[in-house]
């Protein structure tokens, strides 16, 4: 990632991860955190239990609604696969 770039406001230079809306100024940054998002994003909110954690690449995940969502645990993976429209963050793009 190159902090000196300015993240665009363009959708096709942007990502979701937990919901939140990540923005880059370059498709080359864009396609290295697609790749990894967990090594990229830094801290998150669990959806389901709120608690905030740095996933790693062995964090539990599951891909909705255009991007993946990372959960504290595998009970809170559960909870969200049951209703994941209940616990969706939605932010506009």
């Amino acid at each position: 990632m190159d902090p000196r770039l300015l993240g665009s406001l363009t959708a096709d230079l942007q990502f979701r991860v937990n919901g939140e809306v990540y923005r880059f100024g370059a498709e080359r940054t864009l396609k290295r955190f697609v790749l990894e998002p967990e090594l990229w994003c830094g801290l998150l909110r669990d959806p389901v239990s709120g608690v905030r954690f740095l996933p790693s690449t062995r964090t539990p995940h599951v891909w909705f609604v255009g991007g993946p969502y990372f959960f504290s645990s595998d009970s809170t993976l559960t909870i969200f696969l049951v209703d994941p429209g209940r616990y969706e963050v939605k932010r506009a793009m």
